[in-house]
């Protein structure tokens, strides 16, 4: 029985990174519209992209995406998997550090990822963790968390024991809610340990201020392992909701970067901006949901007949300008490993 087919929902990204210091010692600062005011700087609470994107500048999981899309090491300089597929030891990078140039340990791992599980916290996207042994039970509260199949075996090294093999694991790390905190920074701070002037991190950057509704600052980490190559030294994010008030910030060149606008503005812009305009999609997909146990959604007939009504081509092209793509799958084009 063929299911109901999909529209995908593209998000569109302008970008004009005109931020060219004008000598070598000229701090370099982009000025990045975001979407709206994040609600937590809590990767544990985070649910939405404007809070991702801020805090995977803040901190590095285990596993990062490169430029093209790729899964490659980030606080874990290397992995091993056993011939089972069901553990995973990571070698923490030697020197990976956190913001005030404490060493990033493995109990670190340990306690981010019990923090995720624990009931108490109710994480948005626990789910993520749960390919991990007994993650999903410490969630529900039937395990204890201390029964997560995560162990530091020292310093620099973290086992990860999981359920059943999951060749997907290692693109789970790089989510948001799998990024570490600092141990010894929560238990002393509590849930101010987000606050500017207390966050420790151990990413890019560290926050520098937080002034809600109006902007988020985050500076170079000069403790990140790799800040040689960080090439940005602030970045200033605005939690600006309104797409056209966005474009008009940058068409102002108030703002680099505006994430988001409308798709009627697409064509125009393209013709202002050509390559500084990047469309890119994201993993969504609209789609009908019918309860199929009451008529006349129980006929397969019903539900294809309202499939085949969806001009999807039509619908992508001319209402929304090209920034959606036609779907004839539930899984959106371009997921990695499928297809």
């Amino acid at each position: 029985m063929q299911s109901i087919k999909t529209t995908t929902r593209a998000a569109i990204l302008l970008g004009s990174l005109l931020i060219g210091a004008s000598s070598a010692l000229a701090e370099t600062v982009l000025h990045r519209g975001n979407s709206g005011e994040p609600q937590t700087l809590d990767q544990a609470q985070t649910s939405i992209n404007i809070e991702a994107f801020i805090v995977k500048d803040l901190y590095e999981g285990l596993t990062i995406y490169d430029a093209a899309g790729k899964i490659v090491p980030g606080a874990a300089e290397s992995w091993t998997l056993s011939d089972d597929g069901t553990v995973y030891t990571f070698k923490l990078r030697e020197n990976a550090k956190w913001s005030d140039g404490t060493p990033v340990t493995a109990e670190d791992f340990v306690f981010s990822y019990q923090r995720v599980e624990d009931p108490k916290t109710a994480a948005k996207y626990a789910n993520i963790l749960y390919p991990i042994k007994n993650a999903e039970k410490v969630n529900k509260g039937e395990a204890k968390v201390e029964e997560l199949g995560v162990k530091a075996v020292d310093a620099k090294t973290l086992e990860v024991t999981l359920e059943r093999p999951t060749p997907f694991f290692l693109e789970l790390l790089a989510h948001q809610t799998a990024l570490p905190v600092s141990k010894a920074s929560v238990e002393k701070n509590g849930k101010d340990f987000v606050k500017p002037g207390v966050m420790v991190s151990n990413g890019a950057y560290k926050l520098e201020a937080h002034v809600p509704n109006d902007s988020l600052t985050v500076v170079k980490n000069p403790n990140f392992w790799d800040a040689a190559n960080t090439k940005i030294d602030k970045v200033i994010f605005y939690p600006i909701d309104d797409q056209a008030a966005s474009v008009r910030r940058f068409e102002a060149k108030e703002m680099d970067l505006a994430y988001n606008f409308s798709a009627d503005q697409l064509e125009r812009l393209r013709k202002s901006y050509g390559e500084q305009v990047h469309v890119s999609p994201t993993l969504a997909t609209y789609y009908y949901t019918f309860d199929t146990r009451e008529a006349p959604y129980n006929d397969v007939r019903v539900r294809r007949a309202l499939s085949m009504a969806v001009d999807r081509d039509f619908l992508a092209k001319e209402i929304y300008n090209g920034s959606q793509v036609p779907a004839y799958s539930i899984v959106p084009p371009g997921m990695g490993s499928y297809g």
